[in-house]
Formats: C-alpha cells, sequence, structure tokens
C-alpha cells in the first residue's frame, strides 16, 4: 500500500479546505495512508501560535493532527538529512531546512511527498513528489 506524507503547505490547504481538489484527494484515501512529519506538525503548530490564531483554528489543526499519524523524527531520517544537505549543497541548488528535514523523513520512510512545492523538492534524488493542488 503506497503511503503519502503531506507537507505543511499541504496540510494547510486541507485544514483551510481549499483548493477543492487537496480536499478530494484526501478524503479518498484511506487514513493508514496519510501521515505526516513530525517535524510538519511542529511548523502547524507554530503556525497557530504566532499568529494568536482563534481557538477555532486551534482545535481545526488539533482534530487534523489527530485524524493522521505523525512520525516521529528517527536515525534513518536524519542519514537521509546528511544525505541529501550534503548533496545539494555541493551541487549549488540547497533548500530550507525545514524542507529538508520534511524531504529526508519521507524519503527514509519509503513515503511519497504530497507538496505544492515540487520545484525544491523535485531535487532530491530518489524522493517521490506528487501534487494534489
Amino acid at each position: 500500500m503506497k503511503r503519502y506524507m503531506l507537507d505543511t503547505d499541504t496540510s494547510s490547504y486541507i485544514i483551510r479546505k481549499r483548493p477543492e481538489s487537496v480536499r478530494s484527494r484526501f478524503g479518498k484515501l484511506d487514513s493508514g495512508q496519510l501521515c505526516l512529519s513530525v517535524v510538519s506538525e511542529a511548523e502547524l503548530l507554530y503556525g497557530v501560535k504566532a499568529k494568536g490564531s482563534p481557538r477555532a483554528l486551534a482545535s481545526t489543526v488539533a482534530d487534523f493532527l489527530r485524524r493522521l499519524t505523525v512520525l516521529d523524527w528517527s536515525r534513518a531520517a536524519a542519514q537521509h538529512y546528511a544525505d541529501i544537505r550534503a548533496k545539494l549543497e555541493s551541487a549549488g541548488t540547497p533548500i530550507g531546512n525545514m524542507d529538508l528535514m520534511i524531504a529526508a523523513h519521507a524519503r527514509s520512510a519509503g513515503a511519497v511527498l504530497v507538496t505544492n512545492n515540487e520545484k525544491h523538492f523535485r531535487r532530491v534524488e530518489g524522493l517521490k513528489v506528487e501534487n494534489w493542488a
């Protein structure tokens, strides 16, 4: 069974209920096929805190997080991070650290990364990427 790791932007689309293409695809998959990196969880929680978001948004984010399997960072993910970062930096095509950690986490878990940021993530060798937007 194919497993999909949602990146932070895709998670935000689902939480905000737009675009419909993302919500539709999300709704068609079994919850066992969907996961989230703890790195994305941290970014979502930070977004709620930093924006002084209303309780309704905090509650919606909490509900979203409960519906998914959140994968903890692992030693395998750390190895992938080191490999990916070294290769991208040596090629002169680095990506941001949070995106790098999410890419490493998805690749180490053998998951397809669902993102609207194909430009950065397609640089990562061996990472499977889909865009639902």
